[in-house]
């Protein structure tokens, strides 16, 4: 077993569970601390949660692969996903997994959506500011914000499974994101129902259509600073 091999008595499997810990989500890091029988009767049991999903993405990635060699591509890839990591954990939310050259963050609790929110407009600043630097392999990030209700649990086989949140917030996230042409944060009337009215966060309409795929009735708005 997993906590046998790796959560055993004595520092060497301290060590080992320290370099192997970064690899798991704060749930499931939580969940190993919490023993075998806890982990395999909440990992084995969906609970329902209501969160903001955040998804990031760089724009102009697959033209940028083509002119830069692999190493460098993934260097590049690898500084804008690092920074957007931390924003979100300075936000208070938690990278659920990586895509490639984005991320989904999972923000729960009280505060979550103005926290994804500010977190959101910090991660497409800082692209911004590298862009104005001219620094190498600086590219405008597309993000895109719902909130909502998901499922969280368990995904996969048994050879390879992943703990993650599923269900219509997600996918509506994941369009809004790739909606974004990017510096831009794209988000719906639920989230901004979820901003107090002394916030200085700005919605400002979104007049075009959306994407093809979402439901047309939702309400969606471009994200920025007052």
């Amino acid at each position: 077993m997993l906590w046998c091999n790796i959560r055993g008595k004595g520092m060497q499997s301290d060590k080992r569970y320290a370099w192997f810990k970064p690899y798991l989500t704060p749930p499931v890091r939580e969940l190993m601390d919490a023993g075998p029988s806890v982990a395999r009767n909440r990992l084995g049991s969906p609970r329902r949660a209501h969160v903001c999903i955040l998804f990031s993405d760089i724009r102009g990635y697959t033209a940028l692969s083509r002119n830069i060699d692999p190493d460098a591509l993934r260097r590049t890839a690898n500084r804008y996903i690092a920074r957007h990591a931390w924003a979100v954990e300075r936000h208070g939310g938690y990278v659920d997994n990586f895509t490639g050259d984005g991320v989904m963050a999972v923000f729960e609790g009280e505060g979550m959506t103005e926290a994804a929110c500010h977190c959101a407009l910090e991660i497409v600043g800082m692209a911004r500011q590298w862009q104005r630097a001219g620094r190498h392999g600086a590219a405008a990030v597309g993000v895109g914000l719902q909130v909502g209700d998901v499922v969280m649990g368990t995904l996969g086989c048994q050879s390879r499974m992943t703990y993650t949140a599923i269900g219509e917030t997600v996918n509506t996230a994941a369009r809004l994101c790739q909606h974004a042409r990017g510096p831009d944060v794209i988000t719906t009337q639920a989230v901004r129902d979820e901003i107090p009215e002394d916030s200085r966060l700005r919605f400002d309409r979104l007049l075009s259509p959306g994407p093809e795929d979402l439901d047309p009735a939702l309400t969606l708005y471009w994200l920025g600073r007052n």
